[in-house]
């Protein structure tokens, strides 16, 4: 599972790292539904991409963007899990004494996507 966190330069340093610390077992946590291996997620399986925004972009402080295979359980209740993750996410950052406007998108896909990369 993909997830990619788009962040402001006004985005604080502690706040970065207690993402890259918590999110993926936020994300797993949620995530999880009954089910064979397809519905069981481990963090470790969770891999996240920070990116800080241009100072052009006018949008949200913070934006996350997950991308998980898709099953009949998670389907049925994909803009529930993406509120979730929103509040569990706007928990942890009020814990680092921080407000910032955050929007969590979820993507649920049928087909896995191949990546292929030149190395030197």
């Amino acid at each position: 599972m993909n997830t990619s966190i788009i962040y402001k330069a006004s985005v604080a340093e502690q706040v970065l790292d207690e993402l890259a610390k918590e999110l993926p077992f936020i994300i797993a946590a949620v995530m999880e539904v009954p089910g064979g291996n397809v519905a069981r997620l481990k963090p470790e399986q969770i891999s996240l991409s920070f990116s800080q925004a241009s100072p052009r972009d006018v949008g949200l402080d913070l934006r996350i963007t997950a991308f998980a295979r898709s099953n009949d359980p998670r389907t049925s209740t994909e803009n529930d899990r993406a509120r979730a993750i929103l509040e569990k996410v706007a928990i942890l950052i009020a814990k680092c004494g921080q407000k910032f406007s955050i929007d969590v998108r979820l993507y649920l896909m049928e087909v896995g996507a191949a990546e292929y990369s030149l190395s030197d």
